[in-house]
């Protein structure tokens, strides 16, 4: 009897010891596990910081770095706060999976005493990061000086007697043969399509993919290796809040900045018929006003526009 006693008694330590050491083994497994949890961290150096004073006009520059914790970074939201009003300026959707987030950002800094910036990462578990920068308004005034071209003629899809491929920075325009080799310089193409059952002349750069996608219309910017994004102020344009005369009279970049609204654009701007002026902003994040001097309503006729950007 003492024996069978023993013996269940080191049978009952030997479980207790398995169940122990099996905890041990999960807990340092568990341990060793990566976080989920996404991390942002913001630039510093030349970039600006939380506690920058700019004056109104002046370049911001916030550099972002970010990681998924292990999972893959799948969206980067930027927003500026102005009081009690919130301006989402990127909302981008994003696939990274390996070697983290690392990219520039610009702006321009507006006349408000504070602005409180917001950089939000998020990640495929939904698990987010953020970060924030208040930038306070510094003295003087900063608003630069614009480039002005007076008249840029450009063919729809169908015309092949005009350049189709514009260059928004110099206002250098290209031919479909001409713009082999300058691919990478394109901002702006125009065509002519239906849309909402309205014959619609319309600006559109490279790297749209919407509905009535770039390459439906200039198929061989499918084959570029950097398609440009140029952002349009579609809203402004379309209720038509900024007059021919207010453009005329735009003598520095203040006008550019301030009437782009980042929570109203579009890779692509409908219905730019003449005396439309429409704000942009480029992928090198200049921005600036075109004006619609006359537009076609063919296929095959042309546009012509006047453009005023920062310099």
């Amino acid at each position: 009897m003492c024996f069978a006693k023993s013996h269940t008694n080191t049978h009952r330590m030997q479980r207790i010891f398995f169940w122990l050491l099996l905890l041990i083994i999960l807990g340092c497994s568990k341990a060793e596990q990566p976080s989920l949890k996404p991390i942002i961290i913001m630039k510093t150096g030349s970039y600006t910081v939380n506690g920058s004073k700019v004056p109104p006009g002046g370049r911001l520059s916030f550099g972002i770095t970010a990681s998924g914790g292990g999972a893959t970074l799948t969206n980067l939201l930027i927003r500026r706060k102005l009081g009690d009003q919130v301006i989402t300026e990127l909302d981008k959707g994003i696939y990274i999976n390996e070697g983290g987030l690392n990219i520039d950002f610009t702006a321009v800094k507006g006349m408000a005493e504070e602005e409180d910036w917001t950089f939000m990462v998020m990640n495929a578990n939904r698990d987010t990061a953020v970060a924030q920068v208040q930038v306070l308004l510094g003295e003087g005034s900063a608003w630069g000086s614009l480039l002005h071209f007076e008249s840029v003629v450009l063919g729809m899809q169908h015309n092949g007697s005009l350049p189709n491929y514009l260059d928004l920075h110099n206002g250098i325009s290209y031919t479909q043969e001409q713009v082999q080799g300058h691919e990478a310089e394109i901002d702006l193409v125009a065509f002519v399509y239906t849309t909402g059952g309205i014959i619609s002349p319309t600006l559109c750069c490279p790297a749209y993919s919407g509905s009535s996608s770039v390459t439906g219309h200039y198929p061989a910017i499918a084959g570029w290796v950097v398609r440009n994004s140029t952002l349009y102020d579609y809203y402004t344009s379309d209720n038509q809040l900024i007059s021919a005369e207010t453009f005329d009279a735009a003598v520095n970049d203040s006008l550019l900045v301030t009437a782009f609204n980042p929570g109203n654009v579009s890779g692509l701007c409908k219905y730019a018929f003449a005396d439309r002026v429409i704000p942009f902003r480029t992928e090198e994040g200049k921005y600036g006003l075109i004006k619609v001097k006359h537009a076609d309503e063919l296929s095959d006729g042309a546009i012509e526009l006047e453009i005023k950007i920062q310099q």
